[in-house]
């Protein structure tokens, strides 16, 4: 791509509201999993290539159906099997692995984490195969890698990740589920399996034992070692659990020591008119906190100044909230890929959306527009530019005393295009302007800025930085190829076996959030995030909410695919 088809545009005008309400049903299906408004880029020969004028965008790829194979069809279709799978997963929904957003060292406080060792418990009893034949090591007393050696060591190990721990339940919200949130109960009208950490991600985990313990069972041997490494913390950014397994993988295998991880992540879209998509996320956007504190004087409130440090601080975030950063295209963003998918294979998309997407890589007037039809939704813009949301403020102690300090909390989930420095240089413009318009002074991470005034200064704190995560190779890439191919079989001849007129195809895309892969990026560059399973709006309005649920088909496609995926690379890499 050349510069000004690689390059960054602003948005100006609005689209017409026809065709932004119907990309942003397209693409609204395509925000699945995460985790929290997750959006799951998409260039591979094979795969997915960008749309140029000679070649098609999202071509159709040759399905990779593994040489052993015996289980397939008893996973997808076995009614024994089915039974006894949905009653391992709701046994572990059973568990409340709850996990708050401050959490002690487990060495600290064993007792704190007696939930996560009744899971540990309950595993041990469930899949008797897995821990007969696989290492299981603790890290940090709670995290679990379970290593399943290969016969070849001089092959990389591939990587299976999940975590142990859900959101809590808002226990004044209880009354309103259908079913108690850590029942795990089984609905065979609707075939949802219901309970916290049902989609998010125990549904993951178990499935990945579940094909482990199959695999076992059918005398699997690798060559290739398989690792299970389950957090237990990534609910509250992963600390203890994921970077602690992070940095015990490091010291074992080093940079670059591992052939792929795959973790949670975006799932299979239906785009209507039995057409599906899979976009398994291949980046992720970085993170920021941005804590503004305002340092003013005291005093009694019969006396105060024209504008208290609470004033201050409500001018500012009026000038941050109506200054929202510019949206960017770039051919880099994951979320093109999807984009490019859906506007070549989905009949209801207006051929004006059509037209701007497929054309945006070299065309500047339809460039914009493309970035016209996605910014006009607010579930979509964030995904092509620098989000920012104020999200604590503090600020007074007393009615008729002036408030000395006040302070309020901006969260970035930075764009794939921009970095943590450029985030808090745009932050730090907002703040010299509101300083010089009414004479603060300016601190930045403790570094004088602009000297201090009689009235006070206002201070700029970065905090949790994290850079946009590094975009896994799909171009050329073997190691995708397989992974791709492996997603294509286990849909188009398991998944949907028998229905000749559905339409299945691969790419990539983005998430707004992150995932415990944040701490494996030394690991390897081939990262996926990605869970096999069809998704249901229904499903994704219920993630860390009331009602959280899982159909079966879902669950045991899960399986299908570590099952397939685990094979696959010991047979073909």
């Amino acid at each position: 791509m050349s510069a000004e088809h690689d390059g960054l545009l602003g948005l100006r005008r609005k689209p017409s509201s026809s065709t932004s309400s119907s990309l942003k049903r397209t693409v609204l299906l395509g925000m699945s999993l995460a985790l929290g408004s997750m959006a799951w880029y998409s260039r591979n020969s094979q795969v997915t290539v960008f749309k140029t004028q000679e070649t098609s965008g999202c071509q159709k790829i040759e399905a990779l159906a593994p040489d052993f194979d015996k289980s397939i069809d008893l996973i997808f279709r076995d009614p024994q099997f089915r039974q006894e799978s949905q009653k391992k997963f709701s046994g572990a929904l059973q568990i409340p692995t709850e996990i708050q957003d401050s959490n002690p060292q487990p060495g600290d406080d064993l007792d704190y984490y007696t939930e996560f060792f009744k899971l540990h418990s309950y595993l041990f009893e469930t899949f008797p195969l897995v821990h007969k034949h696989l290492k299981l090591e603790k890290v940090n007393h709670v995290g679990l890698l379970y290593t399943w050696q290969g016969s070849d060591e001089s092959l990389k190990p591939m990587m299976l990740t999940a975590h142990q721990d859900v959101v809590p339940v808002n226990r004044q919200t209880v009354k309103d589920w259908t079913y108690p949130p850590f029942s795990g109960h089984y609905d065979n009208e609707t075939d949802y399996v219901w309970g916290r950490g049902a989609a998010d991600c125990k549904n993951l985990l178990i499935g990945e034992l579940e094909a482990v313990e199959q695999l076992l069972k059918d005398g699997f041997e690798p060559k290739r070692s398989v690792l299970i490494a389950l957090g237990f913390d990534e609910e509250s950014s992963g600390i203890l659990g994921a970077q602690t397994l992070s940095e015990f993988l490091y010291e074992r295998y080093g940079d670059n020591g591992i052939y792929s991880i795959v973790d949670e992540g975006n799932g299979v879209t239906p785009l209507g008119n039995n057409l599906y998509v899979a976009a398994p996320i291949t980046g992720e956007k970085g993170y920021l906190d941005v804590e503004i504190i305002i340092h003013g004087v005291g005093g009694h409130s019969s006396v105060p100044p024209d504008h208290t440090t609470i004033g201050i601080a409500g001018i500012l975030i009026k000038m941050l909230e109506s200054n929202p950063f510019t949206p960017t295209f770039t051919t880099k963003n994951p979320f093109y890929g999807f984009l490019t998918c859906a506007a070549e294979h989905d009949k209801k998309l207006p051929g004006e959306a059509k037209k701007a997407i497929l054309e945006a890589p070299f065309d500047s007037k339809q460039r914009e527009k493309m970035l016209e039809f996605v910014s006009a939704d607010r579930s979509l813009r964030d995904l092509l530019r620098t989000s920012q949301a104020i999200t604590l403020i503090q600020g007074g102690v007393k009615a008729n005393a002036l408030p000395e300090v006040t302070s309020f909390l901006i969260n970035h989930r930075i764009d794939v295009t921009s970095s943590v420095d450029e985030t808090i240089e745009r932050d730090l413009n907002h703040v010299k302007k509101i300083a010089e318009q009414f004479n603060y002074g300016v601190v930045v991470a403790g570094k004088e800025i602009i000297a201090p005034t009689e009235l006070g200064y206002i201070e700029l704190k970065p905090e949790k930085a994290l850079e946009p995560a590094p975009l896994s190779p799909v171009t050329n890439s073997q190691v995708w190829d397989l992974f791709a191919g492996t997603i294509q079989n286990v849909f188009e001849n398991g998944h949907f076996k028998g229905q000749s007129d559905v339409e299945f195809y691969v790419t990539q895309s983005l998430i707004s959030g992150n995932t415990d892969t944040r701490y494996y990026w030394r690991l390897t560059e081939n990262i996926y995030r990605f869970m096999a399973m069809i998704v249901d709006k229904d499903m994704m309005r219920t993630i860390h909410s009331v009602d959280e649920h899982m159909p079966m088909t879902s669950h045991l496609s899960t399986i299908a695919f570590v099952y397939e995926y685990i094979v696959n690379v010991n047979e073909k890499a």
